[in-house]
């Protein structure tokens, strides 16, 4: 019984370990990303979590302002130019 609970315990170290390192392998902490996949990630979670992930993977504080300002300059695209109406 000892032995299976080992080799149990082994099997699920070397799949969560094998995965951490397939996953590393596929996202490289220096590359930018793009701002369409900045407001895709924020629309899928929000944005307090989509920073929480980006600076856990190693995100700078440069690469947070840079996605923020992506997110600023999509809401203005939304909203289109702010007009002023007089009479």
């Amino acid at each position: 019984m000892t032995v299976t609970r080992w080799i149990g315990a082994a099997a699920l170290f070397l799949i969560a370990v094998s995965s951490e390192a397939y996953a590393a392998r596929q996202h490289r902490p220096g590359e930018r990303i793009s701002c369409s996949e900045v407001r895709y990630y924020v629309a899928r979670y929000s944005a307090a979590v989509a920073e929480m992930y980006a600076r856990n993977q190693g995100a700078t504080n440069s690469q947070i302002e840079r996605a923020r300002r992506c997110l600023a300059s999509n809401e203005t695209a939304e909203t289109g130019p702010q007009r002023s109406y007089s009479e």
